[in-house]
């Protein structure tokens, strides 16, 4: 069971694409570490995404009776860890591959 908040399903479905597009690659021609690019780029396509997504400004609401800021703000998350910090997991995926 896969739990995410907002866009936070990318961290998975972007890997997941990459992965699919190298194997119609690999059908013509070889790849040397195929695998590996792909988690890295992944890796820093989630990083990038998941940092701008999370840093959007929310909707700032003021409460009548004390006068406080409130802000909403929607968080992108997977697994609730926010998605630029999914990609630590896909960079250290990239490392196994590649010493393994």
């Amino acid at each position: 069971m896969i739990v995410w908040q907002g866009l936070g399903f990318l961290a998975v479905l972007i890997p997941a694409l990459l992965l699919v597009l190298l194997g119609m690659i690999e059908k013509t021609m070889p790849v040397p570490h195929g695998n590996e690019i792909v988690t890295l780029l992944s890796a820093i396509a989630v990083w990038f995404i998941g940092k701008y997504l999370n840093s959007m400004p929310g909707k700032v609401l003021i409460d009548p009776e004390t006068n406080q800021k409130v802000e909403l703000k929607e968080k992108h998350t997977i697994f609730w860890v926010p998605m630029q910090w999914f990609s630590i997991i896909l960079l250290a995926i990239t490392v196994n591959l590649f010493f393994s």
